[in-house]
């Protein structure tokens, strides 16, 4: 093993940074010299002469029109020569990391043969004006490809080429080189390959990269670049390289790997340009030396195309530090490119093509089964109401009245809209206000519009129903404070399942709730809270409020979990129901239908959750525009992944002082309004304590579906792994209350301690919602 060691210590010493050939003419006799000092020195050099094949190539190529037989070589190879001898025709080439001596014809008739078979595509005027031309290439993972291939075309006589890594075995699935040079420079690799299919191209190496200290050096040391290849991964090199040569009028280049997308910036032609199509506009090589990796990641995806990418990259992206390292390259995406840029950039030399622009080469669509494809509609089925219109209401209101007793008071028409701004005010599952109000003779009609609450993960319509008791309870409460007792009336739902409840109004309020009349008062400072801050505890006593808060409303169970150790388990619970939901055609859907990117789409619908309401980093942000694509989701749920999905879930538990669980002995529409009765009560009192609230409700969504719905809709290794899941949830949240039986989980609410609210939901205008004769 130790002469091992020592060989190897040896061997790369002597060819580690070495790239260009020794080039030897033995008609010179330092030549020769400089030969047998080569010969006397190395006992194991590998001899490869085969002059003889070329200069048969040679005679062919002068005599294209003649048919010449295989006996008549010799005599015309022998009257080519004229006199020479054989061994000193031409020149050997010296190839010291692999101490290889090559005989081969000299400069100008090597290139002559060499690319004799470009011809016409490329004319002879053509090469030779093609060999005055000198390219730089920035990174050569994928530029390696590039670069060989402008090599074997010869699309130039100057090849210069940046890059700092060096070879690993993970990068032996794109690029062409052996074992044998793992570890050493990209640059040297790059290099030593060219120089082995042409020793004449000159060919200079920034194994640094490109830096501020050699950019003057690259782009014009020993003459100016013609044009550049830019494909390195590095933001700060794209934009500065393009800066340095919109500056010198230098043409640039890019290719992409993915969809055989192509990118063409004709600086020479439009030096005034704005670099990458303006996709990079803000940033300049000065402001991108402050952006942290997380601030450019908008920029990045803005100027790949988070709209054009495949659907593989996006599914792996999704993956990137959850299963794999990095994005994927393949060789036979990265030798494309090779292709498609050589093409282009000789087309540029040439003066055969002037324009700038994105191109797609995508073989994906070009090469295709010929068969029907999806519209791109959803496999589940069409919502299957319509939204409830205020003729429909006076309908049911009429066949109500029928029956009705005559209200006691009715309230003024300043009560009135008080108290409907207070009802209207209630969270709702997604922000989606599932309700709609109508007054009629001093009677308020509170109902349920299934049109805009219907939803795969709204089990039983667990959401819309404790979310139409949270506004009737924001109902009472206004109506203490106005000094009128509510009274309302739960209706059965087998009756008429759009009415959900009725409420009378009278004067004679028997008794002053005073916790009620305090919560009145903070109705409209409840928020959701998604901010995140440090864990704190919440005081013993806070809990024990919290039992008066829900008291009025009877049979309520309420547990806390706030040590460490069971939040952390909750926590992985809820992130993996998270992940079911996404992983899910409809799920995610309906969650991406909530989502309101921008202040402007959240004020144009006035409903859904908008995303500066959540604490996202930008790098989170691009991952929900990115898993936008159901397509690319729908590719995760079929290898199993997705993991991504859990981190904000787990990052959202890891600040939360406690976890709060709503239970109720029976799982039937009326509990679940009384419970949201409860939930509102506790939400207010909590943010009237500076405690914020989010709730997190896909594990008790999911669980009561695969409880009480037997798991419809879901498939069987989703129920499985739901199973599982709640076997983890009853350990820590105990569901069978001593004395009572077993209860259903309904509602689950992080509580915490954040200074910063964010940003409050919007409601829909009052008029679209409430109606009154």
């Amino acid at each position: 093993m130790d002469i091992i060691k020592r060989y190897t210590a040896s061997q790369s010493i002597l060819s580690s940074d070495i790239y260009t050939p020794q080039i030897f003419n033995t008609k010179v006799n330092e030549h020769r010299k400089k030969i047998e000092n080569l010969l006397d020195k190395h006992n194991s050099l590998y001899i490869y002469d085969e002059i003889d094949g070329q200069l048969r190539e040679l005679i062919k190529s002068l005599n294209p029109s003649i048919k010449i037989k295989q006996e008549d070589y010799p005599a015309l190879i022998k009257e080519h020569l004229n006199g020479q001898d054989f061994d000193d025709y031409g020149v050997w080439v010296y190839y010291p990391w692999s101490q290889k001596f090559i005989h081969t014809l000299d400069e100008e008739e090597f290139i002559e043969i060499r690319t004799n078979r470009n011809r016409y595509k490329i004319t002879r005027e053509e090469q030779q004006l093609l060999r005055t031309k000198k390219i730089g290439v920035i990174g050569l993972s994928v530029g390696q490809s590039i670069a060989l291939t402008l090599a074997m075309e010869r699309t130039c006589g100057e090849l210069r080429l940046a890059d700092f890594d060096t070879a690993e075995l993970s990068n032996l699935n794109r690029i062409r080189t052996g074992l044998h040079n793992l570890g050493v420079k990209k640059t040297i690799i790059a290099a030593r390959e060219i120089a082995e299919i042409d020793p004449f191209i000159k060919v200079k190496i920034f194994s640094d990269g490109l830096t501020t200290g050699n950019m003057d050096d690259f782009f014009e040391g020993d003459g100016k670049l013609d044009l550049l290849v830019e494909v390195c991964d590095g933001l700060d090199i794209k934009i500065q390289s393009r800066y340095k040569a919109r500056s010198l009028k230098i043409p640039v280049v890019m290719d992409t790997n993915d969809r055989g997308m192509l990118d063409v910036e004709r600086f020479d032609l439009q030096p005034d340009r704005p670099v990458l199509h303006g996709l990079a506009d803000g940033l300049d090589p000065e402001n991108i030396k402050d952006l942290s990796n997380e601030e450019k990641i908008p920029y990045i995806l803005k100027m790949v195309g988070i709209d054009t990418i495949s659907t593989r990259l996006k599914a792996s992206m999704m993956e990137v530090e959850q299963s794999i390292n990095t994005w994927p390259q393949l060789a036979s995406s990265v030798t494309l490119g090779g292709a498609l840029t050589t093409d282009v950039c000789r087309r540029i030399l040439l003066d055969q093509y002037h324009d700038s622009g994105r191109y797609y080469i995508d073989l994906d669509e070009l090469v295709e089964d010929k068969v029907i494809h999806k519209n791109g509609k959803a496999h589940f089925g069409a919502n299957p109401y319509k939204p409830l219109e205020q003729e429909e209401m006076q309908k049911i209101v009429a066949k109500y009245f029928s029956f009705a007793k005559a209200p006691e008071y009715k309230p003024a028409e300043e009560q009135l809209d008080k108290i409907i701004d207070a009802a209207i005010a209630a969270p709702s599952a997604g922000n989606n206000q599932p309700w709609k109000w109508y007054y009629s003779n001093g009677i308020l009609f509170l109902f349920h519009d299934k049109y805009r609450s219907w939803s795969w993960g709204d089990y039983y319509e667990m959401g819309s129903h404790m979310a139409l008791g949270a506004a009737l309870e924001n109902v009472h409460l206004e109506a203490l404070k106005l000094k009128l007792e509510d009274k309302c009336t739960v209706l059965p739902i087998k009756d008429e399942p759009k009415l959900i409840a009725v409420v009378h109004f009278a004067t004679d309020l028997m008794n002053e709730d005073l916790l009620s009349l305090k919560l009145a008062d903070n109705i409209f400072k409840r928020t959701t809270n998604r901010k995140l801050g440090p864990r704190k505890p919440l005081p013993a006593a806070f809990y024990d409020t919290l039992q008066n808060v829900i008291q009025p409303l009877g049979n309520i169970h309420l547990a806390q979990l706030d040590d460490e150790e069971n939040l952390t388990k909750l926590g992985g619970i809820i992130a993996s129901c998270d992940r079911i939901r996404l992983l899910n055609e409809q799920g995610h859907e309906e969650f991406f239908n909530e989502v309101r990117w921008t202040k402007e789409h959240a004020e144009e619908h006035r409903d859904g959750i908008e995303l500066a309401s959540v604490e996202l980093s930008k790098s989170d942000i691009a991952g929900f525009q990115v898993a936008q694509d159901w397509n690319a989701v729908e590719l995760l749920a079929k290898w199993n992944k997705g993991d991504a999905f859990k981190r904000s879930s787990v990052k959202t538990i890891k600040s939360a002082s406690a976890m709060l669980l709503f239970s109720i002995p029976e799982f039937d529409h009326s509990s679940l309004i009384n419970a949201g009765r409860a939930i509102e009560r506790v939400w207010i009192f909590a943010n009237l304590h500076g405690i914020s609230v989010h709730p997190m409700l896909s594990p008790v969504f999911f669980f009561n579906r695969m409880i009480h719905g037997k798991g419809i809709e879901m498939e069987e290794s989703v129920i499985k792994e739901l199973k599982g899941l709640r076997e983890e949830f009853v350990n820590i949240f105990p569901l069978h209350i001593e004395n009572q039986g077993a209860y259903s989980e309904v509602f689950l609410m992080k509580l915490s301690i954040a200074d910063d609210i964010g940003t409050k939901s919007l409601r829909k205008p009052k008029k679209d919602i409430f109606y009154r004769e």
